[in-house]
């Protein structure tokens, strides 16, 4: 019996699927050792407003919040149903944030806590 051809490599190899977005949204303040400072908290604020606005217009699964040191440095975690409105809520989210220090804005996987365990 006679053996099939050997099979020659795709000439146009196939290009990557692009990696999926995150559809979360990580924003967090920090202090430098005396509390957070009132231009970050205000914008904060601003984000927080903006996320439970979303939040009500049904475009998050879910909305976490977590204090994470004894200076006031808090934690928002956005999970967005969607990547288009994570990615617009991002850039609303950078707008808003844009030259406030210690502020962190990412779109990055939330981790969650032991906190938020059912």
């Amino acid at each position: 019996m006679p053996l099939p051809p050997p099979q020659t490599p795709d000439p146009k190899p196939k290009p990557a699927a692009p990696p999926a977005p995150y559809l979360d949204i990580s924003i967090t303040t920090l202090s430098k050792g005396r509390g957070v400072p009132e231009p970050t908290r205000e914008a904060y604020q601003r984000v927080r407003a903006l996320m439970d606005h979303k939040q009500r217009e049904q475009q998050l699964s879910g909305l976490s919040v977590r204090r994470m040191g004894l200076e006031g440095e808090t934690r928002l975690c956005a999970r967005f149903s969607d990547a288009a409105q994570a990615r617009e809520a991002l850039a609303e989210i950078r707008e808003l944030t844009a030259g406030v220090e210690l502020i962190a804005v990412e779109s990055t996987p939330c981790i969650p806590s032991k906190e938020d365990a059912p």
